[in-house]
Formats: C-alpha cells, sequence, structure tokens
C-alpha cells in the first residue's frame, strides 16, 4: 500500500515538474483569456452579457476571471512553475556558491580557452592577484603535481531566471486574493444620504464590511474663470452610530479606510425636499432630470423632480407625481425655495434647498501589495537574467617540469560569446602578457 502511495505521488510530482504541462496550461489559459476579451463580461457589460448564448453562460464565460475552473487553471499553472523551480533550486545553488575547480582539462570550456606558459608558482600567485582584482569569487584546488582554479562573477545573475518564474506565481496569488478576498462597487447617493456599505451595487466580489457611509455634502466646483475645478465629496465613516472618520475626496485623491478605498467617479445634480406625511417629516433628495424618484410609504404615488434654472435669480424646482403605472403624471409645477405644496391630500412637499449628488466607485484589492511584490520580482529577475549574466572562469595547470608548466583557461560562454571571449583575453593578459597561446 505504502509502494503504491509513493509511486502515486512519484507521478504526480513528474507530471508537475514536466515544462510540456506548463505550456500546455499558458496555451490554455491564452486561449480562454482571448475568448474572455471577445464575450462581454457581467462585471464590465451586464447588458450584452445578458445577450450572450445560454452555453457560454453555462461555462462561465461571462464572468471568466472569477469562474471557479479558470482560477483552477491558475492555481495548476502556480504549482507547475513552483515544482520546476524546486527541481533546479538545488543546481543553482551549487552554480551560484558550490563550483569546484576543474580536474581535468577535458572540464575546461571549449569554445572560449586560451593557454599560458609560465613558472607554477608564479602562474598561480598572479591568477589569484588578478581574480580578487576583478572582483571574482574563486577556489583553488592542489591536484599533486598540477593545480587548477575556478572563480565566478555577477553570481546572482544565475537566480534571474527562477526570480522570474516565482514573480508570475506571486503576481497570480495576488490576483487570486483580489478576486477572492476584495470587490469592486458603486453608488450614487445625494448629500445628506447615509448608506450601508452592504447595500452599494457591487459588479464583482461580496462586501464582508458593516460600516456605513455618510455623504455630508458634493459640490461641482468652478474656478473664476469658469472652468471647472474639480468634483468634491465629504464623506463620514459610521460605525455603531458613531462617526470614526472623516474626509473629503476629488477626482485622482481617494479616500481609503481599512482597506476599502473610495474613487470620487461621477457627479450630478439634485433637489433636497422635506416630506411631512401624517405629522411625520422626513428628508427625501432626489437626482435631476428625474433620474430617481420617491414613492410616498403606504401608497402609489411617485414623485419625480428637474431643476429650473431659465431664471438667473432663483433656482426653482419641478416636479412631477405619479400614480401607479400612469404613463401620465396627475400633478404637475414648480415649486421656490421654501415653498409647500399638497401632494393629493397624502402629504405635504416642501423644497428645501438644491443638493449634489455623489458617484463614488468603491474597490477592495487585498492582492495589490502582493501585486506590487509580483512586479518588482519580475522586474528584479529580467535585470538579473539579462543584464547580469554570470561569468564564469576556470583553468587546470599541467605541469611540464618540476617548475614550468601550461596554463589552459577557458570561461563559459553562456549566450555572449564575443564579449565572453574579450573576458578571457583581458584575465590572461592580466596573468601574464608575454607568453599567451
Amino acid at each position: 500500500m505504502e509502494e503504491n502511495s509513493k509511486d502515486l505521488s512519484e507521478r504526480v510530482w513528474r507530471a508537475f515538474s514536466s515544462m510540456k504541462l506548463g505550456l500546455y496550461l499558458l496555451g490554455i489559459i491564452a486561449l480562454v483569456s482571448a475568448i474572455g476579451t471577445v464575450v462581454p463580461q457581467e462585471a464590465m457589460n451586464p447588458e450584452e452579457a445578458k445577450a450572450v448564448g445560454g452555453v457560454w453562460k453555462m461555462m462561465g464565460f461571462t464572468h471568466l476571471y472569477s469562474a471557479v475552473w479558470f482560477r483552477l487553471l491558475l492555481g495548476l499553472l502556480c504549482i507547475n512553475l513552483i515544482v520546476c523551480s524546486m527541481q533546479r533550486l538545488n543546481g543553482i545553488y551549487r552554480r551560484t556558491f558550490k563550483l569546484k575547480p576543474p580536474t581535468a582539462l577535458a572540464q575546461i570550456p571549449q569554445k572560449i580557452r586560451l593557454e599560458v606558459k609560465g613558472e607554477s608558482d608564479q602562474l598561480r600567485e598572479s591568477v589569484q592577484a588578478t581574480l580578487k582584482e576583478k572582483g571574482y569569487h574563486f577556489t583553488v584546488s592542489d591536484q599533486s603535481e598540477n593545480w587548477s582554479f575556478i572563480g565566478i562573477k555577477r553570481r546572482m545573475g544565475n537566480w534571474g531566471s527562477l526570480i522570474t518564474h516565482l514573480s508570475f506565481v506571486v503576481l497570480v496569488i495576488g490576483a487570486l486574493l483580489g478576486s477572492l478576498l476584495g470587490f469592486k462597487g458603486f453608488f450614487m447617493e445625494g448629500a445628506g444620504s447615509t448608506i450601508p456599505i452592504q447595500a452599494i451595487e457591487v459588479s464583482k466580489g461580496k462586501v464582508s464590511e458593516t460600516f456605513s457611509v455618510r455623504i455630508n455634502s458634493a459640490e461641482d466646483r468652478f474656478l473664476p474663470s469658469g472652468e471647472r475645478d474639480n468634483w468634491y465629496t465629504d464623506m463620514s465613516i459610521i460605525e455603531n452610530g458613531k462617526e470614526v472618520a472623516r474626509k473629503t475626496l476629488s477626482v485622482n485623491h481617494p479616500f481609503v479606510y481599512k482597506g476599502v478605498t473610495f474613487y470620487q467617479a461621477s457627479f450630478a445634480n439634485g433637489v433636497k425636499f422635506t416630506v411631512n406625511m401624517n405629522g411625520k417629516k422626513m428628508p427625501v433628495i432626489l437626482r435631476d432630470q428625474g433620474q430617481s424618484y420617491f414613492q410616498a410609504p403606504g401608497t402609489d404615488l411617485y414623485l419625480v423632480t428637474a431643476i429650473n434654472t431659465s431664471s438667473a435669480q432663483t433656482v426653482n424646482a419641478l416636479y412631477q407625481i405619479y400614480k401607479g403605472n400612469d404613463e401620465k403624471p396627475i400633478q404637475t409645477g414648480q415649486l421656490e425655495k421654501g415653498q409647500t405644496i399638497d401632494v393629493q391630500g397624502t402629504y405635504q412637499l416642501t423644497f428645501d434647498n438644491l443638493a449634489g449628488f455623489t458617484g463614488l466607485q468603491v474597490k477592495k484589492d487585498p492582492g495589490v501589495a502582493v501585486i506590487w511584490l509580483g512586479c518588482g520580482l519580475l522586474l528584479a529577475g529580467l535585470l538579473l537574467a539579462f543584464y547580469w549574466q554570470p561569468i564564469v572562469i576556470s583553468g587546470v595547470l599541467q605541469a611540464e617540469t618540476d617548475k614550468q608548466g601550461t596554463l589552459t583557461v577557458g570561461v563559459l560562454s553562456g549566450k555572449m560569446i564575443a564579449s565572453n571571449h574579450e573576458v578571457l583575453q583581458q584575465f590572461v593578459t592580466s596573468i601574464k602578457p608575454e607568453k599567451i597561446t
């Protein structure tokens, strides 16, 4: 039983350590992502997403990036990258910190190789001095009459590809954290309104916070020249009936509270009324041009409003009262500031003042810090891989007499044959310039 379990685990490990599996997963993810750019997403175009065929919806292509199977693909890719990286880890560590001098001439790189003849002890001292001067980490080994050495410079460049691969894992983890634990939503409320954070319209994710948001004021400010200054929203965070935070935000100046960020997204004009119904007064704030309505409690009467700016001296509120599903209003009129009218004998309506409506985008993404870390690792990995490639130089001295010998020196070519050849030429010249072969 234990042998079967061990055999199964080995097969799973071999499967996830396969580069082919990684390429297949990348191809599948790229393909479905391309389809996701064509199929309307519910988070971006909910109306268009409704018109997508049932099969595509059932497969999750209208909410691709939050679909369980897509997240599973990303998770499998992460596992593949981690397993492949773990397999390479020991080799990279040895190439960086545990390089051993060659024991035979055959171990010296063949493509870039030079020979130096001279006195053995003098060559040894010169090699060590040159390696130290040029910043190599090196090791020298004695082998009876012969000796050998190996040196490496820019050794951290060995880690470039590994760090690059791991950065993708970190980026995927950050994206998954954002989609699983974060949310994105929007709300538009008038000045004086209070809305529970869980009542906002959410396009993705789920809100777990329990505080409320109070809009103290919303302004569309203009400069003396007549140009728009900015949209400003003075808002408060309410927890357990108490104000715990307050800030004025504007475009490009968001407000962050407990990881939830509020962005100024839009603005609309509105009107503030007071409704007196059965001796009970209630504030009502409606958006201009009938973009919102008020239904009197227990009735089928609906109120919509618009702002009349035809007069430069005064601003009046136009109103219309609808009953049920009737297309024509049963009562219309115009109110000056402070004026009160009776609405169908049901309640009294008073025009108090103009009120701004602020549109705020709300976002929580706990994966942002992880994504930034992934971006940093990706940049570091690419810089190490392409601009800090290690240089490994090694040599073996073969004794010809008691004191004389031939030192064969070579450099691992990698992808920079021409520049490494120049490195070797300079190195050998520093050892003994008059007897290079």
